[in-house]
């Protein structure tokens, strides 16, 4: 699988992106927006290579840095994304934030589920995207202008068999996002939820290929797509790039599905 060429365009000149998860669908929003113009810092947990590899083939102008971020620590999320952060200083300010992080878990029935596992994905797929627009909401209300983006995931929607907390999450961030929309309303700041289905990522790829519950699931719910293949990651930006867009101002406290129909 290949990353997308840089897109043709400049609509996004001027504005400057946090993107938090530089895996495969950050890295394909990164070369979407980049390709039109926006300055972007990303941070990674784990994944340093995903950073690197977009510090290495976007344009310099295009490329503020990287930085390895928990975003379940408040106090990290302040130093990196509050006013005066780290992000925030070498972008010269935030007005988009874009948050494509997901926990890495095998699926496992509820009842057999450790509490450590249980309270680390919601700490990394609700705390920590509420601690990050938490600390990017006031710049942007003050400015005037802002544009958050969540993705989320259709299990969130349907919910997804051994996979309770994860999707317990996802449906958190519809709430989340719902709730600032009506906080930030007035302004022209909003906030949205990209929901995609099962993507063509080598995440997928391991999940399919499992022989216990998550490759039986992941193969079920593949089948069911009434498309007949995953999203590409190049779908799933492009999706992003529109409500981030300064067109997509009246759209606001919404959920995307991207999934090919699967939750239609």
């Amino acid at each position: 699988m290949q990353q997308g060429a840089l897109t043709e365009g400049n609509d996004f000149v001027g504005r400057r992106v946090l993107l938090v998860g530089t895996g495969w669908i950050g890295g394909a929003v990164a070369d979407l927006l980049a390709g039109r113009g926006a300055r972007l810092f990303g941070t990674h947990n784990a994944n340093v290579g995903g950073s690197a590899a977009l510090a290495a083939r976007l344009p310099r102008d295009c490329w503020a840095g990287h930085a390895q971020l928990d975003a379940g620590d408040a106090d990290a999320v302040a130093a990196l994304a509050g006013p005066r952060g780290s992000a925030d200083r070498a972008l010269g300010g935030i007005d988009t934030l874009v948050i494509t992080t997901g926990h890495r878990h095998a699926l496992q029935l509820l009842a057999e589920m450790d509490p450590w596992t249980m309270q680390e994905i919601i700490r990394t797929e609700l705390l920590g995207p509420a601690l990050l627009v938490r600390a990017v909401l006031p710049g942007m209300l003050e400015a005037g202008f802002g544009r958050i983006v969540l993705i989320g995931s259709d299990s969130g929607k349907a919910g997804t068999l051994g996979d309770a907390m994860s999707s317990a999450a996802r449906a958190g961030l519809y709430g989340l996002a719902k709730s600032v929309a009506r906080e930030s309303a007035r302004p022209d700041v909003t906030i949205n939820v990209v929901s995609p289905g099962p993507t063509d990522t080598p995440l997928l790829a391991a999940m399919l290929s499992d022989d216990g519950l998550t490759g039986k699931v992941m193969s079920g719910t593949f089948k069911s797509i009434p498309k007949g293949r995953a999203a590409r990651p190049r779908e799933i930006a492009a999706a992003v790039a529109y409500l981030a867009s300064a067109d997509a101002g009246f759209t606001t406290g919404q959920v995307l599905s991207v999934s090919g129909g699967l939750t239609m």
